[in-house]
């Protein structure tokens, strides 16, 4: 007999809808803002500080990156006049070719600089959209250095799959789970390396360093400034909001946004100012999808706090500028000024009066546009690809290490639920042929499982930009919630298959033969290995790539058909 029949409850409880998981989410996120407001002394806030940033610095892989040579060549440099342009080629690993532009003040103006990393947001043209360069542009008028790249899989940054942006940062994330890490790894593994190539340019000051971004860069910028202890101001805009009211307007948003069970760990906008240990301007529009309530409600957190414990009194400050989301001018402006104050003690009202118009020969850096189509190219993919080969990665060994989350699902009660979906001949005596996805059989049992169908509950009403996941109409948003949750989606379901066995042994008196195809096959897999001895038998019919395989074609993977796979749980292999 099943050591889980024990465990089915009498009350089938419904399964998690989006819109209890994001609840859930904004709830806690509220109470870890309260956290913050009643840190009782100033010894406290600076151990909770510290452990954010260790949480964080975990979370997107910053004490793993390693410093292999950068191979930085210029590959062209350009006299504006008012300012110069620089265009950098450098490797943030072996074959991980960066395109970047370093902007300089006019030449009469002696180094060393101050200055500052521009991350772009997700604007398929990369560093070349006009209001990312004009931010440089606008930094170098005013006496700021600048570097300015181009984010994975976009400008001249294509990782060889067909895709750009977001679409680019999607696949990837759901690839890099299975090895416990986001796509935020390798966003920031370019962020720290092209910041190690600024920082140790004879030309600059490494002491008066700071960052900037905007949306996605504002995103990355905002875990720059906690992770690296080398930035001393900080300007993310279109980001800074709060988690709650974000995910409740939108929904979960791209791939390096999001970490595991972030709020284990404390993941929240108000502790990513307060840990960053430097002056951090909050950047908001007012019509943005990140949501203002957001940024007004964070900053009044942060405020609340300096002000108790006399953190200086200008280190914090809130632009809201009008309009929606994008690096406006207001942005600009008031981003260079709070740089210029706090890198260069220069306390000045910023005006832009005047900006270039760039062509692509004034920031193409490869001679082809693209970094795919140099010598010793490496992808994202392959980076990925040998790793998933070194340590084994497979549906089996995921599997095997998600037992527990398994368990955890059964023992919550959220699985209960899909008994109400069981449709099928269950009688007394009679073993039940069980078949999920494909065509049933008329003799075969089914059930629905969660976020299938017409049991996937969407919040019908989204006040904001919806998220890439909800666009695409399937089973991703949740999945991305669950993760959120510290959950998994295939780890739901592989106990919702272990529910129904149980349900259908009580019924019959004999255990299921549990037939799972293509998809399916995943969460029946993680139900064996959760429970070996739930089935009589489970055959798996049309089966998915391996993920090793599917990775090498750049296949695109559903969020909802992986689990996270952590290094450190070797021993499941």
């Amino acid at each position: 007999m099943s050591l889980l029949i024990g465990m089915l409850a009498a009350t089938l409880a419904a399964a998690p809808t989006v819109d209890a998981v994001e609840s859930g989410l904004a709830a806690r996120d509220a109470e870890l803002d309260a956290e913050w407001l009643a840190v009782g002394g100033r010894a406290e806030l600076e151990t909770r500080c510290a452990d954010f940033r260790k949480g964080l610095r975990k979370a997107t892989g910053y004490g793993a990156i390693a410093r292999t040579p950068l191979n930085a060549q210029i590959l062209g440099t350009k006299d504006y006049g008012a300012f110069r342009i620089e265009k950098v080629l450098m490797e943030s690993a072996p074959g991980a070719y960066v395109t970047a532009l370093v902007f300089l003040p006019a030449a009469e103006i002696p180094p060393p600089y101050a200055g500052f990393m521009f991350i772009p947001g997700h604007s398929n043209n990369g560093k070349a959209a006009d209001d990312y360069l004009h931010t440089c542009e606008l930094g170098a008028r005013n006496g700021l250095a600048s570097i300015i790249y181009d984010p994975l899989g976009q400008g001249e940054r294509s990782q060889g799959a067909g895709l750009i942006s977001a679409d680019e940062h999607v696949r990837i994330g759901a690839y890099a789970s299975l090895m416990g890490e986001t796509t935020a790894t390798y966003m920031m593994r370019d962020a720290v390396r092209v910041f190690d190539y600024l920082a140790g340019r004879p030309d600059m000051d490494a002491t008066r360093l700071g960052v900037c971004g905007n949306s996605g860069g504002g995103t990355m910028s905002a875990f720059f400034m906690v992770a690296d202890d080398r930035v001393k101001a900080a300007t993310p805009s279109c980001y800074l909001s709060s988690l709650r009211e974000h995910v409740l307007a939108c929904g979960p948003q791209d791939a390096e946004q999001n970490f595991f069970g972030a709020q284990e760990w404390g993941f929240n906008h108000a502790a990513m100012i307060l840990s960053a240990g430097c002056p951090v301007l909050i950047n908001a529009a007012v019509e943005d999808f990140f949501q203002i309530a957001g940024s007004r409600a964070t900053y009044q957190v942060v405020r609340n706090v300096a002000a108790k414990f006399s953190l200086p009194a200008d280190w914090y400050a809130l632009s809201e500028a009008p309009g929606r989301h994008k690096m406006s001018q207001v942005h600009r402006e008031r981003a260079v000024a709070f740089l210029l104050k706090h890198l260069s003690g220069k306390a000045h009202t910023v005006r832009e009066t005047e900006t270039t118009a760039f062509t692509a020969a004034d920031w193409q850096v490869t001679p082809m546009g693209a970094v795919a189509k140099l010598p010793g190219f490496k992808s994202v993919y392959d980076t990925l690809s040998d790793k998933m080969a070194q340590q084994g990665v497979s549906v089996e060994r995921a599997a095997a290490c998600a037992r527990e989350r398994v368990l955890r699902e059964l023992a919550g009660g959220d699985c209960r639920g899909v008994v109400g979906t069981l449709r099928g001949n269950v009688v007394q005596g009679r073993q039940v042929r069980l078949h999920v996805g494909g065509t049933v059989g008329v003799d075969e049992a089914t059930v629905t499982l969660f976020a299938d169908g017409a049991r996937l509950v969407q919040r019908p009403v989204r006040k904001g930009k919806r998220s890439y996941y909800e666009r695409r109409k399937d089973d991703e948003v949740v999945a991305v919630d669950l993760y959120l949750a510290g959950r998994s989606l295939v780890a739901l379901r592989a106990a919702e298959l272990l529910t129904v066995a149980a349900e259908v042994t009580r019924r019959t008196g004999q255990k299921p033969v549990l037939v799972a195809e293509g998809r399916y096959t995943v969460p029946a897999k993680f139900a064996e290995a959760a429970d070996p001895a739930a089935f009589a038998a489970v055959t798996h019919v049309a089966e998915p790539k391996p993920w090793q395989e599917a990775i090498r074609t750049r296949d695109y993977l559903s969020f909802a058909d992986v689990d996270r796979v952590e290094a450190e749980e070797a021993a499941c292999k």
